[in-house]
C-alpha cells in the first residue's frame, strides 16, 4: 500500500488526497527518470572548492607580491635617504675642513705678514733703499698671491686643495727668503 509523501500515512490507489494532512496523495514523478549520480555531486564539488582555493592563493599571491614591492619601494627610499645623509655629512665635514685649512693657511699667513711689517719697521724705517724697495714690493705681491691662493684651497675638493696647500707652503718658504734678504739689504 502507498503512504502520503507527505505525513506517511497509507493512501489507497486512486485516492487523490490524504485523509489525515489533506495534501495531495501522489506525487509527482520525476521527469527524467534517473537518479543524480553522486560521484558527479562529489566532483563538482571538489571542483567548486579548487576554483575557490585556487582564487584565494592567487589572491594571496598578489597580496603578497604588491606587499614585497612596497617594501622594496620603501627600502629603496630609506637607502637613498641614508645616502643622502651620509653625503651631506660627508659634504659637511669636508667643508669644515676646506675652513679649517683655509683658517690654518690665512694665520700662518697673517703671521708672514706681521714678521715683513716688523722687519720692514725696523730695516727700511721711512726711505727705502732701491733694493729694499724692489724686495717690499716682490714680498707685497707675493702675500696678495698666497691669500688668493688660501681662497682657491676653500674651494677645490681633495687632491686639487692639496696640490694649492703645497703651493702656499712655498710660498711661504719664498716669503721667508725675501724677509730674510730685505732684514740684510743695504740701506743706500
Amino acid at each position: 500500500m502507498p503512504k502520503c509523501v507527505h505525513c506517511g500515512e497509507p493512501v489507497n490507489k486512486g485516492q487523490e488526497r490524504c485523509f489525515a494532512c489533506g495534501q495531495k496523495a501522489r506525487a509527482r514523478a520525476r521527469r527524467g527518470g534517473q537518479p543524480l549520480n553522486p560521484a558527479i555531486l562529489v566532483f563538482a564539488g571538489i571542483f567548486v572548492l579548487a576554483g575557490i582555493a585556487g582564487i584565494v592563493v592567487v589572491s594571496s599571491g598578489r597580496g603578497k607580491k604588491a606587499k614585497v614591492e612596497v617594501q622594496q619601494r620603501e627600502l629603496a627610499r630609506i637607502q637613498d635617504s641614508v645616502r643622502a645623509a651620509n653625503r651631506a655629512q660627508r659634504d659637511t665635514v669636508q667643508a669644515a675642513v676646506r675652513n679649517e685649512t683655509a683658517s690654518v693657511l690665512t694665520d700662518e699667513i697673517d703671521k708672514l705678514d706681521q714678521r715683513f711689517g716688523a722687519v720692514r719697521q725696523q730695516v727700511v724705517k721711512d726711505q727705502p733703499s732701491p733694493a729694499q724697495a724692489k724686495l717690499v714690493a716682490q714680498i707685497r705681491t707675493e702675500i696678495v698671491r698666497l691669500r688668493q691662493l688660501t681662497v682657491t684651497a676653500t674651494e677645490q675638493p681633495g687632491p686639487k686643495s692639496d696640490s694649492v696647500k703645497t703651493q702656499v707652503r712655498d710660498g711661504e718658504r719664498v716669503v721667508r727668503n725675501l724677509i730674510s734678504d730685505l732684514s740684510r739689504a743695504p740701506n743706500k
